[in-house]
């Protein structure tokens, strides 16, 4: 292995034991929190100004059944390819916010704490400025909302800038937790009423960082329905975001036996493996969640793709990252580009590599990695230069 793929080898690794996928962010040596997307750019120098009043939203959330979700939803604001999270439904699956209202997008952006999995992966804030400013016009220019809740995928509404004080309607939520036999899995369904409010409750405390409060009420929770899976798995993130990974392990292994068939703690476990650096574990963790969800989570292919590398399985390292870079439409991951350039670099197919190396320069121009990133590029491309050019295939 050459010394250009360890070195970034190296770097994908330290900063992916420093990745909370629980919170969705990345943290330097000594706890300085950061984003991996790119900051949004100012606009053109001409751009026409836009009026600045508020502009309201209300919704529903419902299941596909046609009923409520079983806990709380997060509502997602998408704005060309990145998003944030601008509010939570009520039991019934209600929800309304602002946009505009300088108040309400404070609130907002001292709460957000996205998550970094699949279609629940890091999402941060994303408003398009007009000399520097942000307009509110520009917040719901080229945006959609999604709900968003673990076992779920959502429809999508798409925002117009001329929706003013709308209604927008009602975002979908389709079970993609299913049972061997292809049925949908009721193991939700069955939460007492009183252990799902608790749940509610911890689930949102947790969000806006309240800890204590967000374990009494999972625990209450798993008190009143013992297999209450996704409040175990929601312990689960509570610990890991207290850096506690052993009890995190434990919180997810009992979702599992709760519920074998919710994928979520599946891939929580997996990057507690990939953490540890036991690739046997992660390749059987991200297996089932493949096997249970095929197109849904794009961080399984990524962890499993990490295993395969570690082993020197180059062919299926490639192959998983591949996939995850194709379902990874919002690139929501973009580190799975220099994870394939370090495949690449490894094969010694160095054009390849400077390709995917190019890839994750223009997604994260400003990252942590992107430094070293650029300074492996230049080595990849004067390798790229100095390798004789393939053979020519015979004409058949």
């Amino acid at each position: 292995m050459g010394a250009v793929s360890r070195s970034i080898i190296a770097a994908v690794g330290m900063y992916l034991l420093s990745f909370n996928p629980a919170l969705g962010q990345q943290t330097r040596p000594g706890g300085t929190v950061t984003s991996t997307t790119p900051k949004p750019s100012r606009g053109p120098a001409n751009a026409p100004s836009v009026p600045q009043q508020p502009v309201f939203y209300a919704g529903k959330v419902l299941l596909d059944t046609g009923t409520a979700p079983p806990a709380s939803v997060a509502i997602l604001r998408l704005c060309n390819g990145q998003g944030r999270r601008v509010t939570f439904t009520a039991a019934d699956g209600s929800f309304s916010f602002m946009v505009g209202d300088r108040a309400s997008d404070a609130l907002q952006d001292a709460s957000d704490s996205s998550r970094g999995f699949g279609p629940e992966s890091q999402f941060s804030r994303n408003t398009i400025a007009i000399d520097g400013q942000p307009t509110t016009q520009s917040q719901i220019a080229d945006c959609e909302l999604r709900a968003e809740l673990a076992g779920y995928s959502s429809t999508s509404i798409r925002l117009d800038p001329s929706m003013n004080n709308s209604i927008v309607g009602i975002i979908m939520l389709h079970s993609r937790t299913r049972k061997a036999d292809g049925m949908v899995t009721v193991a939700s369904l069955e939460v007492p009423a009183k252990a799902r409010k608790e749940f509610e409750k911890g689930s949102e405390q947790l969000e806006k960082g309240n800890y204590v409060e967000s374990e009494k009420s999972l625990r209450k929770a798993i008190e009143q329905y013992p297999k209450f899976a996704e409040a175990w798995s929601r312990m689960g993130d509570l610990e890991q975001r207290r850096r506690n990974a052993d009890e995190a392990r434990k919180c997810y292994e009992s979702a599992i036996a709760a519920d074998p068939n919710l994928p979520i703690p599946y891939l929580r476990l997996a990057f507690l493996e990939v953490a540890a650096q036991d690739w046997d574990k992660t390749l059987k963790l991200t297996d089932k969640v493949i096997s249970l969800t095929p197109t849904e989570f794009p961080l399984a292919y990524y962890f499993n793709s990490i295993a395969e590398l570690n082993l020197n399985r180059l062919d299926k390292a490639e192959s998983s990252a591949l996939k995850a870079e194709s379902l990874d439409k919002q690139h929501m991951e973009p580190r799975v580009e220099l994870l394939l350039a370090s495949i690449y670099a490894t094969k010694s197919s160095f054009a390849l590599a400077a390709e995917h190396y190019r890839a994750y320069i223009k997604l994260v121009p400003d990252g942590l990695l992107t430094e070293r990133a650029k300074t492996d590029l230049a080595k990849i491309e004067a390798m790229a230069k100095s390798q004789p050019p393939p053979a020519p295939q015979p004409v058949k």
